[in-house]
């Protein structure tokens, strides 16, 4: 039977509390981070000689903020991570450092005070991350429309009280009219009697995740990507003393030793539980949150929506996120197995979520949608939680190994379960760290925050000759470091920008920033373009396009061969297929739209779409198709048809469409009907409807166990 460590997430409630005379002295023997980055193989080699005092399992943000911890306390640190740092669920957040807005509202509703110190320890734990990377992290502006008068005093009073329990002088809210509200946000639905800004942190977490990992090194741990633990080490008294791990790289096996092993593998934890006990009960219910990335005409630059009170009684966000506009998001219970991506009823859940809220007049087409992803939150199980914990979000238990297990938790609670986790194996395994205290709060910073300073990217720009928006990309990506990439960029061959080849048009990445990143540990394709440079994640389509022009780069860095470069391609087009939302297939749902053509008239306009389409990208632009329709005797082709048209097919990416759009779209041109288009769509919109909600019905997840919220 595992012992549990109850934690709760409230100033000065921790058990390992200690004298504040101590923590005052080891907070003025703050270490410096002592070395340069070690390699990959370097690491490797100290993985199999070493003998650590703490080895993680998991290189999310909860086992990167354990690195973190353990290292700057003189720990002998160690940690694995099956595939990249941050790929799971740490990549794949809402990118948000909240309070816990949802998390106020049940506490004064419910008179919650467990609620309230969450809402408070959340608050305290916003601002500790800010200053441990605060290139990272920046304060968004985010709109909370009110829909009815008696709704003013009520939301005044939360986010006063909201505001008052944050630390030290936060930003506070203002209320603006009707008026400014709707040109502050120009497609939000003009019912409404005014709205409320407020603040919340903002960051780029696999970023994050990386810089954590990064700065650990630093200090001293060895970390390794790609490393699979695939049985765990005992000793004759079936105590857990390391791991046996598979380098997925190369296949070879380590055996790593250490006197505390730490699991934090998230919604993976309840396999690395059974490998120390088989017997052991469920402690972990991964529930599934989907996100969906849209152009930036979606969301103003400067502010984001939050709406709690939609029309179909779903919680929406909509925030800007470098560039584009990030929205969700829905939450589903469902196994690991069910796959990585969004399916497209969650697709069309979100987007009907839109519909129901934003102006009517505004066209919400599927084609918008960039990217689509989601992530597994690893939930404690209820009976778990509710038995052994004061905090209903998280767990942390002492297995009968003696192994510590993390189960839960958020980004804005990462670092204070660190702290709490290494507390507990310094306890249980009777280590001796150099500092007793944990310093991740007060004297520590992360790689690139000493130096940095947000005009920081002007100096990028007037030494460098880099463009604006790359240099501001470099500077609040890379912090003080921005200098050494910038150093490493190649001459752009004009007389403006002079340094600095962008990968693609659209985007401020540069090619320096690929070997940048193969010196922070990516070692695949899809490691660069999802986790180092969040291209997947903001454009599959564009993600695709450079995928050849980066792998080529990796290949100089890495000494890939062609065989290998290839390879690398391949895989990562699949993983933009299945969990970037990168699908050319229309979903099946759609085809019941129904095509009003012969079997000639389809092989013919097939044939015509297959010449059209000249690079074979199964996709025609909109220009090719309106050139194919004069050739078939379409003089002009009426702006507002067009338009109408392509809502109605709901075209698969912008400008362009598929086999299937384009027969339909010369079905419908062509013939001059497209009343059957509309009919089938309403069809097809109120099933899609329908399904959603009874998807919201079944799998609502309650706000205290979900970490609050907005």
């Amino acid at each position: 039977m595992s012992k549990f460590i109850h934690v709760a997430v409230l100033a000065g409630s921790s058990m390992f509390a200690l004298s504040a005379a101590g923590a005052a002295q080891d907070r003025s023997k703050a270490p410096q981070m002592k070395r340069e980055l070690p390699t990959r193989s370097m690491n490797l080699d100290a993985l199999r000689r070493t003998e650590y005092d703490v080895l993680i399992i998991g290189g999310g943000a909860v086992g990167a903020g354990c690195a973190l911890d353990a290292a700057t306390r003189g720990l002998k640190t160690a940690l694995v991570e099956a595939d990249d740092f941050g790929s799971g669920t740490s990549s794949k957040s809402s990118k948000l450092l909240h309070g816990g807005l949802r998390d106020l509202d049940h506490a004064i509703t419910h008179l919650d005070l467990s609620a309230f110190r969450r809402v408070h320890s959340s608050l305290q734990e916003r601002r500790n991350i800010t200053n441990l990377a605060p290139h990272l992290n920046q304060s968004v502006p985010i709109m909370l429309p009110v829909h009815n008068w008696w709704q003013l005093p009520v939301y005044w009073m939360k986010l006063r009280l909201y505001h008052l329990m944050a630390p030290g002088t936060s930003k506070g809210f203002t209320y603006i009219n009707s008026r400014k509200a709707l040109e502050m946000f120009p497609m939000m639905r003009r019912d409404m009697v005014g709205a409320f800004v407020f603040y919340e942190g903002q960051h780029d977490d696999a970023r994050m995740c990386l810089a954590i990992i990064l700065t650990a090194s630093r200090y001293g741990a060895d970390v390794c990507n790609h490393m699979k633990v695939v049985d765990l080490l005992r000793d004759k008294n079936k105590t857990v003393i390391g791991a046996k791990a598979i380098d997925q790289l190369t296949g070879r096996a380590y055996t790593i030793r250490a006197k505390m092993v730490i699991n934090a593998t998230g919604p993976m934890s309840d396999s690395i539980i059974r490998l120390e006990d088989a017997s052991a009960s469920q402690q972990c219910t991964p529930t599934w949150a989907s996100h969906i990335v849209l152009p930036p005409f979606y969301c103003p630059e400067e502010v984001g929506l939050f709406d709690p009170y939609t029309d179909n009684g779903s919680t929406i966000f909509f925030l800007p996120w470098l560039g584009h506009t990030l929205m969700g998001t829905s939450d589903d219970t469902r196994e690991a197995t069910q796959g990585k991506q969004p399916t497209e009823m969650e697709v069309q859940y979100l987007l009907d979520s839109i519909r129901n809220y934003i102006n009517p007049n505004f066209d919400v087409r599927r084609c918008d949608v960039l990217a689509a992803w989601g992530g597994y939150k690893p939930l404690p199980t209820q009976s778990t939680e509710l038995a052994h914990s004061t905090l209903k979000n998280h767990v942390i238990s002492i297995g009968p190994g003696n192994m510590v297990s993390i189960v839960g938790g958020t980004w804005t609670s990462f670092r204070l379960i660190a702290e709490k986790a290494i507390d507990a194996a310094i306890i249980n395994g009777g280590l001796q760290p150099l500092r007793k205290h944990s310093i991740t709060a007060t004297s520590c910073k992360l790689d690139g925050a000493i130096g940095w300073s947000p005009n920081m990217f002007i100096r990028l720009v007037q030494d460098f000759g880099l463009e604006r928006d790359v240099a501001k990309h470099l500077s609040d990506t890379y912090g003080s470091n921005a200098f050494k990439v910038a150093v490493g960029a190649n001459a752009s061959g004009s007389v403006w920008p002079i340094i600095g080849k962008r990968l693609h048009s659209e985007f401020p990445y540069i090619e320096a920033e690929v070997r940048q990143g193969v010196r922070d540990y990516a070692c695949t394709l899809v490691d660069m373009v999802a986790r180092r440079l969040r291209v997947a994640f903001l454009n599959v389509q564009a993600a695709e396009d450079i995928l050849p022009r980066v792998a080529s780069e990796m290949a100089r860095e890495l000494k890939w061969s062609r065989a290998r470069r290839l390879r690398e391609i391949k895989e990562a087009q699949e993983f933009l297929n299945t969990q970037m939302g990168n699908t050319t297939e229309f979903d099946p749902i759609h085809m019941n739209i129904p095509i009003k053509l012969s079997v000639d008239q389809v092989q013919k306009y097939a044939e015509h779409f297959r010449n059209l389409d000249e690079a074979n990208t199964g996709f025609v632009s909109i220009n090719k198709c309106c050139a194919a329709m004069k050739s078939f005797g379409v003089k002009e082709v009426p702006v507002d048809l067009m338009h109408d048209v392509l809502r109605d097919i709901d075209c698969h990416s912008q400008g362009k469409v598929n086999l299937y759009e384009f027969l339909m779209l010369m079905s419908a041109i062509v013939h001059g009907d497209t009343a059957y288009l509309r009919y089938a769509k309403m069809h097809l919109d109120q099933k899609i409807s329908a399904i959603s909600r009874r998807r919201r019905k079944q799998s609502e997840c309650t706000v205290e166990r979900s970490g609050g919220g907005l």
